[in-house]
């Protein structure tokens, strides 16, 4: 079996290289579940990203061949997100008034329970967030006011780290990360960038090529918002 497989990241600022090294890895573990061997090495590919695999699973007498391209598109990215705090929550009304004016915020709340958890996580952490150093710098500024009540205005200042504290754990609770994420979907109300939809145009052409070669399957995986640009690569093929 010779398979050709096409990878979409989602909205990651991350290299290329990231997914061949999760691959490395994971693979191994899961060869080790399986017990079979898989063998990774570099690909041919002569305007691409990827790596080539071999399984042979011993048990089975049954082998394969793969070659795995990532359709990276990370440096566009990195070019749409902005980290910074006041960013983010610009972002957040932004996207917002996005969803509110265009009627998906309705639409959203229709469905279950979970669903709309999922969605409005990120906006609600980040609410959240922002109350908790407020309501940290109203409590200090009631201090300082027993004490030095010419010193108030600067309880303010209490605010900012403590959003940045926050910040420095968001690899660990990805608020920042989704709300960039949202926000870059809504940005055109559901369009494509320009210079993402040449990407994606970059990409079916990619995998049409690939069907006129010697392989005997194809398969595409999109990963979170890659799964929607997925479609819509696949979409253009004829």
């Amino acid at each position: 079996m010779k398979r050709r497989v096409f990878y979409i990241p989602g909205l990651d600022p991350h290299p290329p290289r990231r997914y061949r090294e999760l691959y490395r890895s994971e693979s191994q573990k899961q060869a080790r579940i399986s017990g079979y061997q898989v063998e990774q090495k570099a690909s041919a590919l002569k305007d691409g990203y990827g790596w080539s695999v071999s399984l042979n699973d011993e048990g089975t007498q049954r082998s394969s061949e793969a070659v795995i391209e990532i359709l990276g598109w990370s440096d566009i990215v990195k070019t749409s997100m902005s980290s910074g705090i006041v960013a983010t929550y610009w972002s957040l009304a932004k996207t917002a008034w996005i969803y509110i004016r265009s009627g998906t915020l309705f639409d959203l709340m229709t469905l279950r329970k979970g669903p709309i958890i999922a969605a409005l996580y990120p906006v609600g952490f980040l609410i959240l967030q922002l109350l908790f150093a407020l309501l940290v710098a109203y409590g200090i500024a009631q201090l300082i006011e027993l004490a030095l009540p010419y010193l108030m205005p600067f309880a303010l200042l209490n605010i900012w780290p403590i959003l940045k504290g926050f910040q420095a754990i968001d690899h660990r609770i990805f608020a920042y990360y989704l709300m960039q994420d949202y926000a870059h979907s809504a940005q055109f109300k559901g369009a494509y960038a320009q210079d993402l939809k040449e990407r994606l145009h970059e990409f079916s052409q990619k995998i049409a090529q690939a069907c006129t070669e010697d392989w005997d399957e194809g398969l595409g995986i999109g990963h979170s918002s890659g799964a929607h640009l997925g479609v819509s690569v696949l979409a253009e093929l004829e």
